[in-house]
């Protein structure tokens, strides 16, 4: 075929493509995974129009395989939102060790850590500490921090501190 013969189709320019969200999701069982694509369904629906968004999941167990643990770390080195969903307040040894060793290797100096708690089950004292440890990383990293409680109706969610948190890392 003739370069006459190919349709004139205008190629899109790097000025026209929206900026891609990069997001990582870390999930216990699959309850945690299911209500952490809710949430990440909810953050695109917002931002449709001013973005693209890339998604990456892994469940807590592979983080126990050091492949996983560094390539999940490689992701999260340059990901906008980071989201630990989880049923229970104590993370699994394996995701502590993750934070602690492997995501320091964050190499991004902005962008979200994000916990989405699933049940109502955690006693106050085991939901301070995680809340504690995970604002403690988040601000190491020069992450903000976000948690969300259990709620019924997910439409309810306050997404608002994730929605600034994204337009201020697109600056």
């Amino acid at each position: 075929m003739s370069a006459a013969g190919i349709s004139k189709k205008r190629a899109a320019s790097f000025e026209e493509l929206k900026p891609a969200c990069q997001i990582l999701i870390l999930h216990d069982d699959f309850q945690a995974y299911t209500r952490a694509v809710d949430v990440c369904r909810q953050i695109m629906e917002q931002h449709a129009n001013e973005m693209d968004f890339d998604v990456k999941c892994w469940n807590f167990i592979e983080l126990a395989d050091p492949n996983c643990a560094r390539h999940a770390a490689k992701t999260a080195g340059c990901a906008d939102i980071v989201l630990l969903s989880v049923q229970t307040s104590r993370l699994p040894v394996e995701v502590q060790r993750w934070l602690d060793y492997y995501f320091v290797s964050r190499h991004r100096i902005d962008g979200t850590l994000m916990l989405v708690l699933n049940s109502t089950h955690n006693p106050e004292s085991s939901l301070d500490h995680c809340v504690s440890h995970l604002e403690h990383v988040a601000e190491r990293l020069g992450m903000r921090f976000v948690s969300f409680a259990p709620i019924g109706d997910m439409t309810l969610m306050d997404l608002q501190p994730v929605a600034a948190a994204l337009r201020a890392s697109r600056r």
